[in-house]
């Protein structure tokens, strides 16, 4: 059985774009980036497209924003004194620990074509599928050692685990039980898709970011020194995924060159998106 959005989120979806009556339209005036991000459900007014693209958060001030780099400074003491198991189990509860807005977390989206999948139960399997093969692609090519942990008990979201990969590589200071790559899907539904998402069809198994608890993640963590070139591993993994299928980051969770990027970006097929104002 085909399940179908809740009334709650359709609701939404038409004080938003009228997506009841059909699939959101692209907005000229807004970026791809931003274009893509509203349809994922990131619709809150936080985020926006500013002239260069990062000047595009506008923090509210009952909605706090996570910083990677303090909160990689923070729990590197801790984490030193736990084994790689309680590692891991560490990184994956402080992850689920996200602000309620959608702009302020990191968001993976995406819009399976109906025609790959007979229910929501495959769909959210082909999208475990898709992401686990993008992610060894992705070590493979970047001589990555990555194993999948099925030892480390962690949280469940929307009914589904997260899961968990363990990353390894003297060369980016990740030794065992410092760099963790975490993500989650939830329930995928049967919606209408917008026509600008490439290789889409008019419909589509959705995982959307605008649920308060859930939402689909990707997270890379890296405890210690931030070595990891992390801003590279997003563009390849966004690059290996199908190329109906983003990943959001807020301000201050992508690292580049050792310093935190303080603007968000998206990620969609290999390139790093921003929200800049489109000259028209």
């Amino acid at each position: 059985m085909k399940k179908y959005p809740s009334l709650s989120l359709i609701a939404l979806c038409v004080s938003l774009s009228g997506c009841a009556a059909g699939p959101r339209h692209y907005a000229q005036d807004e970026s791809r980036a931003l274009n893509l991000a509203r349809a994922g459900g990131i619709y809150d007014l936080d985020l926006r497209d500013s002239h260069d693209g990062t000047h595009s958060y506008s923090k509210g001030m009952l909605v706090p924003l996570l910083d990677l780099a303090r909160l990689t400074t923070s729990f590197d003491d801790p984490l030193r004194r736990l084994s790689g198991t309680q590692t891991f189990a560490f990184n994956a509860t402080d992850i689920m620990i996200t602000p309620d807005n959608p702009s302020a977390r990191p968001s993976l989206m995406g819009w399976m074509p109906a025609s790959a999948a007979t229910s929501e139960s495959q769909a959210y399997e082909k999208y475990v599928h898709l992401v686990d093969q993008a992610i060894q692609h992705v070590a493979d090519d970047m001589a990555l050692n990555v194993t999948k942990l099925s030892n480390v008990e962690t949280p469940e979201i929307d009914g589904h685990p997260m899961i968990l990969w363990s990353v390894e590589s003297a060369e980016h200071g990740c030794g065992i039980g410092q760099c963790v790559v975490a993500y989650n899907i939830t329930t995928p539904y049967l919606w209408k898709s917008p026509l600008y998402i490439k290789d889409g069809e008019s419909e589509s198994y959705n995982i959307a970011a605008n649920h308060l608890k859930n939402y689909s993640r990707f997270v890379f963590r890296q405890s210690g020194s931030q070595d990891f070139p992390i801003d590279e591993f997003y563009r390849a993994v966004s690059a290996a995924l199908p190329s109906w299928m983003v990943i959001y980051f807020p301000p201050n969770h992508v690292v580049k060159n050792g310093q935190s990027l303080p603007y968000p970006v998206l990620y969609e097929q290999g390139e790093q998106l921003l929200f800049k104002e489109p000259a028209l």
